[in-house]
């Protein structure tokens, strides 16, 4: 493990044990509140109610093992339960740690928002100003797909990637397991480009410097690696490892000390685990060990690094759903939260949108509603979601005031019930 890893996780701890003396901002935060009564909410009761004997049901039926579900309106929680179990005899707790995935992304682009909004880096800024590794990218010349040997050299680059291209998912760059693969893909699991365990992170630029971009720059988006490189330009800009970046930008100032890089001894025994079924019939299983999170990582993944619980996660998307501040602390200005989740940031561009719902673009982090298009579940334009591949999901519905969050560890039935989960709990909605 690096020393500047090692420094900084030590950092982080000194940190969260300041918050927990009483000593930052927003110390008195409670990340298991009881529940508010369902009617001064606007909801019905019963309909509630029926929401934790679904999920009950599906523990039963062995199809997940638990889940968390957190729902609040009004910054209040309607429901927050903990249902089956969090490891193999072991009952799921509200306070049970879950690796997050891409719901990293929203707190790595929050912090990076937060310098944005101190004037560090422009989003037009070429990714290059501060990655020189990733200077004169050429771009794959050859089919999206297949394996053919006759691919031709790649191309020079139109323009270069820029910040807000990683912030977009429109750098050209890719996730291996994202499409079929072709020579970009397969070179960037080969190299494990994706990974937490192998390289540094200046070994990873250094070889993703190596490797052409899939798509032109602002041509397509593809839900990619992007966020990991954002994280690493914002070690450089900083002068220090993205652990410290995101605490310093957002954790600390939140009170947020069970959201961490690392579960050490003391939180092991907290660690939301999948079932021997999930492993053994789920084909997005893989995860598990790709993220394990028990160990040390070489670098820390911007994209997909974290573990967090769902109060800590529901306290962050609290604060944005605010416009930015909660309990007299504020992250970000409301002007800089409705660019950074509600804009649409894609009119008219093509590519494949990954796991994104019909009637959705992407803002800075995540997919937002629109106006028109055909929609599957209830919800108003500017209401944003995502989640991750090990399984959790969260939405944010400004005009209902609404923000739900599930964690569980169904890698393949994420989308599955999200779509359920949300469906009930607009139908439990009664004001």
């Amino acid at each position: 493990m690096p020393h500047t890893v090692k420094r900084s996780l030590r950092t982080g701890l000194l940190a969260f044990g300041l918050l927990a003396a009483g000593l930052g901002p927003s110390a008195a935060f409670d990340p298991a509140p009881a529940p508010v009564e369902a009617g001064q909410a606007g909801f019905d009761a019963a309909r509630l109610k029926a929401i934790g004997d679904f999920v009950r049901r599906d523990i039963a039926a062995g199809k997940i093992p638990g889940m968390v579900l957190l729902v609040m309106r009004d910054g209040k929680p309607v429901m927050f339960d903990a249902f089956g179990e969090r490891a193999p005899g072991s009952p799921m707790q509200r306070d049970s740690l879950h690796r997050i995935a891409s719901t990293t992304k929203m707190f790595v682009t929050t912090a990076a928002l937060r310098l944005y909004e101190q004037g560090r880096f422009k989003l037009t800024d070429p990714v290059a100003t501060y990655l020189p590794e990733l200077k004169d990218l050429k771009v794959f010349a050859g089919a999206e797909s297949g394996t053919g040997t006759d691919v031709p050299p790649p191309e020079a680059a139109k323009r270069p990637p820029t910040v807000g291209d990683l912030m977009r998912h429109t750098a050209g760059l890719t996730y291996w397991w994202i499409g079929p693969l072709n020579a970009v893909r397969r070179n960037q699991r080969e190299q494990d480009l994706e990974g937490l365990y192998s390289l540094t992170g200046e070994e990873m630029l250094a070889k993703l410097g190596q490797q052409p971009l899939l798509y032109q720059p602002g041509s397509t988006f593809e839900y990619s690696i992007a966020t990991d490189v954002l994280g690493h330009l914002l070690e450089r800009i900083e002068g220090k490892p993205l652990d410290r970046v995101v605490s310093e930008q957002v954790l600390q100032p939140l009170g947020l000390t069970d959201t961490v890089w690392q579960v050490d001894e003391a939180r092991a025994d907290r660690l939301a685990e999948p079932s021997q079924a999930t492993l053994a019939k789920d084909p997005l299983a893989w995860v598990y060990g790709w993220l394990d999170l028990r160990k040390p990582p070489k670098r820390f993944s911007g994209g997909a690094g974290l573990a967090s619980t769902a109060g800590d996660v529901g306290r962050l998307l609290q604060t944005l759903a605010n416009g930015g501040e909660i309990d007299g602390v504020r992250l970000l200005s409301p002007k800089t939260v409705r660019f950074m989740l509600h804009s649409d940031q894609l009119a008219g561009l093509r590519g494949p949108r990954n796991n994104v719902e019909d009637g959705y673009g992407w803002s800075l982090v995540n997919p937002v509603r629109l106006a028109t298009g055909a929609h599957t579940t209830p919800g108003a334009p500017g209401d944003v979601y995502w989640g991750g591949i090990t399984g959790p999901r969260y939405m944010v519905d400004p005009t209902e005031r609404l923000v739900v969050v599930a964690m569980f560890q169904a890698p393949s039935l994420r989308g599955h019930y999200y779509s359920l989960l949300r469906q009930m709990i607009y139908g439990a909605m009664i004001k």
